[in-house]
């Protein structure tokens, strides 16, 4: 029995395999990675291991104060930190610097799995702690643990301290393998859907476990605000607005009578 294909289903199925490989990369290198490492082999094989997986990954930094430049001029959104940084200042002290002013998760790695050096790294809290030599596999489940550890951080911090709120620019949002930045400016609008929460932008949809009061918490105020039980709104993404009804691109959303009042009063300052 011999097999035969049409040539355009064949060029049609290729076509297609080859878009989604570029848009599943899309995705993947979203998550933006900073490497320091006082050794470049390592810190070389790491960034290739990383590349592999499709993570975006920084040029890396050898010692704290390239770190700390690096991270003033674009900031990560982990960062991999060896505990035994050549120079003055340690890997400890890089952890205590973005635990304190960048606020970032990140992971220690180190050669030594000694007790007096894992109470002084576990001392800070780090969001993951990773032992040398490891595979590329264990790189990846320390990346997404850490990511997932953050994430859900951040909801209970904001809880209790409003004025140092987690989410500045974009929040983490578990997909079925693994956690992508979703930027907050490309938010249209969010739905609730009891303890979910789908997230709109122009070109996708994402759903997280949380609450509309969780999420007031953590959004920017003045930037978003709840129209209908069901529906919290980015201002800046209003194409129409009527007395009934809110549209955002394609979406027509329900204005409760309890926040129309507040809604026009907020475009009115906004003109």
């Amino acid at each position: 029995m011999v097999l035969s294909f049409d040539p355009l289903l064949l060029q049609a199925a290729g076509d297609f395999l080859f878009t989604a490989i570029i848009h599943l990369l899309a995705v993947m290198t979203e998550v933006k990675i900073l490497i320091v490492e006082d050794e470049s082999l390592v810190a070389m094989d790491m960034a290739d291991m990383l590349s592999r997986i499709g993570y975006q990954v920084l040029p890396a930094a050898y010692s704290y104060d390239e770190a700390v430049k690096i991270l003033d001029e674009q900031l990560p959104d982990i960062v991999l930190a060896d505990i035994n940084l050549n120079g003055p200042n340690t890997g400890l002290d890089l952890g205590k610097l973005l635990l304190e002013k960048y606020k970032l998760p990140f992971v220690f790695i180190t050669s030594h799995s000694d007790k007096n050096t894992v109470a002084q790294a576990a001392a800070l809290k780090p969001n993951g702690y990773l032992v040398k030599p490891f595979e590329q596999e264990d790189l990846f489940t320390s990346i997404e643990v850490a990511l997932a550890n953050f994430a859900g951080n951040t909801s209970v911090n904001a809880e209790t301290d409003k004025s140092n709120l987690p989410l500045t620019d974009s929040i983490f949002v578990k997909t079925d393998t693994r956690f992508v930045k979703v930027r907050l400016a490309d938010i249209l609008f969010l739905e609730s859907d009891g303890n979910y929460i789908f997230i709109y932008t122009e070109n996708a949809k994402h759903i997280i476990r949380s609450t509309f009061r969780e999420m007031m918490i953590n959004l920017p105020q003045g930037q978003f605000m709840q129209i209908h039980k069901s529906y919290i709104i980015q201002l800046s993404k209003i194409d129409e607005l009527s007395h009934t009804e809110v549209k955002l691109a394609k979406h027509n959303l329900p204005l409760s009578r309890n926040f129309k009042d507040e809604l026009f009063d907020k475009i009115k300052r906004l003109q």
